[in-house]
């Protein structure tokens, strides 16, 4: 697999999909990128999955017992073609407790950071701010 450019934080997916008034725009301006790139080129972690679904339940009042919901959240990410769906490994969990340190990161985002770091991503698509202390240059908006 060659390196990815790009790792995608989950509230790419959470503003896409949930079509959020203020990023969900600039969400699918991403979105549109990674459909139109070749696989590899952007990664995210299966956790990413995971707290997708959680958020969107949550904000749509349903539970993860709805089927649709989930088959219809898992296939949107999976079917981007430029995307790389990287399994989340014990060593991202053991290493994301050093980097809560040395980056002041919470723990949700010291695992995306390790996932990130794994995979040599160069770059984290997020529009969290918490990730501009660390090593990978950090893009959302597209202006």
């Amino acid at each position: 697999m060659v390196d990815p450019e790009s790792y995608v934080d989950i509230n790419v997916f959470v503003y896409w999909l949930g079509n959020h008034p203020t990023f969900g725009e600039t969400a699918y301006e991403w979105i549109k990128k990674i459909e139109k790139s070749t696989r590899g080129k952007y990664v995210t972690s299966t956790l990413t999955i995971y707290q997708t679904l959680v958020i969107i339940a949550g904000l749509t009042g349903k539970n993860l017992k709805v089927q649709e919901l989930i088959i219809e959240i898992v296939n949107s990410i999976k079917s981007l073609p430029g995307l790389t769906i990287t399994p989340l490994t014990i060593e991202d969990i053991s290493q994301a407790t050093k980097l809560i340190t040395e980056y002041d990161l919470d723990y949700e985002d010291a695992l995306h950071l390790a996932t990130a770091l794994r995979n040599k991503a160069k770059e984290i698509i997020s529009n969290d701010k918490d990730f501009d202390k660390t090593p990978l240059k950090r893009k959302f908006d597209q202006k």
